[in-house]
């Protein structure tokens, strides 16, 4: 085993929110931090504000544009060209587009799908299979309680959560007899340009209200404490978990009814963009 000075934790979408806070607390704890974002100039600002804590040790960033085909190699590349090992993956990049579907902008959609499922499925792939093939590390994914139920208005970005959520799931199961563990973690409303944005495009309720908000910080607290504790699925916040929960009991077209209900802006729900981290 590595002493915790020698080990390395990439998270990507690491130039702000929660991506930039699980960053912080994993240097925190000692990791060397492998950063990747899109954002050059903010992923820049990023690092150089990690590196100024006193005792923070070595890190490097890349950037990489998680959304392009292609995309999960060239992170895999930028490590590997480090000579290092990745011990702690963090998937944290990602983006919604809020709207109806048959409104979206389809390269758009393209693009936050390869983002929120391809690139994270390739890299848990790549260095899923290095780290069974040593015996250990450690994979977070980063899903969102609209992972839960049927979304409208946000109907492919709830999907693509779905699909973190099952896929870390079952990703899990088959690596726990080899050393690996694999945790899915699903925040609610967090207070990250992403929901400040849907609240200026008209989404304002009492769910999404910046006083009912998880902080970047406690969200990545969390998620770092479910990490390193090997659970299987963690949901920030006792209201969002039995929220989450509750959607499972009920019919299907009735929460579908009530998402729809929730999701709905006035005016008509406008295209919304936004990458965490």
């Amino acid at each position: 085993m590595k002493n915790i000075e020698n080990r390395v934790a990439l998270v990507t979408g690491a130039s702000g929110g929660i991506g930039l806070e699980l960053a912080r607390q994993l240097r925190d704890r000692g990791y060397r931090l492998l950063l990747v974002s899109s954002d050059g100039e903010k992923l820049a600002k990023a690092k150089a504000t990690l590196e100024q804590a006193p005792g923070a040790g070595a890190m490097d960033a890349a950037v990489v544009d998680l959304a392009q085909p292609g995309a999960a190699r060239a992170v895999f590349d930028f490590t590997t060209g480090l000579g290092v090992e990745v011990d702690v993956l963090i998937n944290n990049a990602g983006f919604g587009l809020y709207g109806e579907h048959v409104e979206l902008d389809g390269e758009r959609l393209a693009r936050m799908l390869q983002l929120n499922v391809t690139t994270l499925a390739e890299l848990c792939l790549t260095y899923g299979k290095s780290m069974k093939a040593r015996g250990s590390g450690r994979i977070l994914n980063v899903a969102s309680t609209a992972a839960y139920q049927p979304t409208p208005f946000f109907a492919a970005y709830g999907a693509s959560k779905s699909f973190v959520l099952s896929f870390s799931e079952a990703l899990a199961k088959e690596l726990e007899d080899h050393g690996v563990s694999v945790t899915c973690l699903s925040p609610g409303p967090t207070d990250t340009a992403f929901f400040g944005d849907l609240e200026r495009r008209g989404l304002a309720n009492a769910q999404f209200a910046p006083a009912a908000r998880d902080s970047a910080a406690f969200v990545a607290k969390i998620g770092l404490e479910a990490l390193f504790s090997g659970r299987l699925s963690r949901i920030v916040g006792t209201k969002n978990f039995w929220m989450a929960w509750s959607s499972r009991l009920a019919p299907r077209s009735v929460v579908a009814t009530i998402a729809k209900n929730m999701m709905r802006t006035s005016p008509a729900p406008a295209q919304l963009g936004r990458q965490q981290g």
